[in-house]
């Protein structure tokens, strides 16, 4: 199967997930065969692969418009800064390559954690990245993982490609065709959220005083780097195509739950509201832009202020 929708994309895994035996999807469910995902573009892994460390370093700052300076936080070597904030390009052209995972990070923020700021920027391949989640927080810093897939992009071939437009509208569901050819590196969005308990504004909760779990968005800004200019305001929440949740992330693939609309989030004033019966002990959230580009991060009941109720 083969897809540019992510939602769609998304779909194809949950309905592969949840086979059944018989015709129209109904009966003994199937347990499923191993299948992999790739992100499909003009990829070239080898070209990545035999450049020399130093180069391959200069590529990834590149890559990410980060400030070429390397300096040293308690000991550690990093490589630059994306913006006023540190940046390490992730060392994985090793004898005995590796991955980054969170030992890696408990390990780091060891050592630099209280001396790095809020935030903290990882450039990796993405697949030598363990987790699925773009920001692992630890105590006060956020560690922010840059993933660079393995694709020839305007730095190697001096092409420019169209970033992919993903759907704004509920109606414009799985089928729909987008007609745009090329592929971008991943750019995560910046999102900024509160999480919390609140009442529920519609349906029976709002006279039992059950809660339901809300993830009110404060902030979206797509960070999609192309040769046009794309202005601040189109980059705010305009860029904001869904939010797709797993509600039970089982902590390896992600499972679509729900997905919303930023056009249904508009209406509802940006909140994703959830029945907390309906979670298991992790969800992921995505948060895509009208590009495809994604920020993932993964919850407990624990982050909605006041814990579980």
């Amino acid at each position: 199967m083969i897809d540019a929708g992510r939602l769609a994309i998304y779909t194809m895994i949950k309905r592969m997930l949840n086979l059944k035996e018989g015709i129209g999807n109904k009966g003994k469910s199937l347990k499923p065969k191993p299948f992999a995902v790739y992100n499909a573009g003009l990829y070239d892994y080898t070209i990545i692969k035999e450049l020399p460390f130093e180069k391959y370093r200069k590529f990834a700052l590149e890559l990410f418009q980060c400030k070429d300076e390397p300096h040293e936080v308690g000991k550690v070597k990093l490589d630059g800064y994306f913006g006023l904030d540190h940046v390490l390009v992730f060392k994985w052209k090793n004898e005995h390559e590796y991955v980054l995972d969170y030992e890696s990070i408990d390990q780091l923020h060891s050592l630099i954690g209280d001396k790095i700021g809020k935030r903290f920027f990882i450039i990796v391949p993405w697949a030598s990245v363990a987790f699925g989640e773009d920001v692992v927080p630890k105590d006060d810093v956020k560690y922010y993982i840059l993933k660079i897939p393995y694709s020839i992009i305007d730095e190697l071939h001096k092409k420019q490609f169209t970033p992919l437009s993903q759907p704004i509208y509920t109606d414009q569901d799985v089928n729909t065709v987008l007609e745009q050819v090329g592929f971008d590196f991943i750019n995560p969005p910046t999102v900024e959220c509160d999480y919390y308990f609140d009442k529920p504004k519609s349906g029976l909760g709002r006279f039992t005083g059950e809660k339901e779990a809300v993830i009110k968005i404060k902030k979206f800004y797509s960070n999609v780097t192309t040769k046009k200019p794309i202005s601040e305001e189109d980059r705010g929440f305009k860029a904001l195509s869904m939010v797709m949740v797993d509600f039970d992330y089982n902590g390896e693939w992600f499972n679509l739950s729900k997905w919303f609309s930023s056009k249904d989030l508009e209406k509802n004033n940006w909140e994703i509201r959830l029945d907390p019966k309906k979670l298991g002990k992790k969800m992921m959230v995505v948060y895509m832009d009208v590009y495809g580009n994604e920020k993932k991060e993964v919850l407990t009941l624990k982050n909605f202020r006041g814990g579980r109720r």
